[in-house]
């Protein structure tokens, strides 16, 4: 499903956003490029952003069971769009992470995360992978 997102008193509708899939990271490996992670992110039409970090194995399809608003110590929050900025922070049981960025006229989500359980920042691309069956 596609739904139009129209925040901040806009009167004309800009921005599609897709809620019918999971937005993800390229793997980025440690120093010793033994390991790595990626991140996820999963919006829904009623304002709620989940993410969710993982080893580089894991797929969408892997996470389409687990990754929605039920799922325990899940780290959830709310984001903005204003014409093609959004701001989300995602609140775990650990502590907040605060994501800044845009998206591009391809659908592209290009945040900068900054931690504030540890400081770490980074600068990532989210790109959108449509799931069939999402919970």
């Amino acid at each position: 499903m596609l739904f139009y997102s129209s925040v901040f008193g806009q009167k004309k509708i800009d921005l599609i956003i897709c809620s019918e899939g999971i937005y993800e990271t390229k793997c980025v490996y440690d120093e010793d490029d033994k390991e790595g992670e990626k991140s996820f992110l999963r919006f829904y039409p009623n304002g709620k952003v989940l993410s969710v970090g993982t080893e580089c194995d894991a797929t969408v399809t892997d996470l389409k069971i687990w990754l929605n608003l039920e799922m325990e110590n899940k780290s959830i929050g709310d984001y903005k769009i204003k014409r093609r900025r959004i701001k989300f922070l995602t609140t775990s049981s650990i502590g907040t992470v605060n994501y800044r960025g845009r998206i591009t006229k391809s659908g592209i989500l290009k945040l900068k995360m900054k931690s504030l359980i540890n400081g770490y920042r980074s600068t990532e691309e989210y790109h959108f992978v449509k799931v069939e069956g999402l919970k």
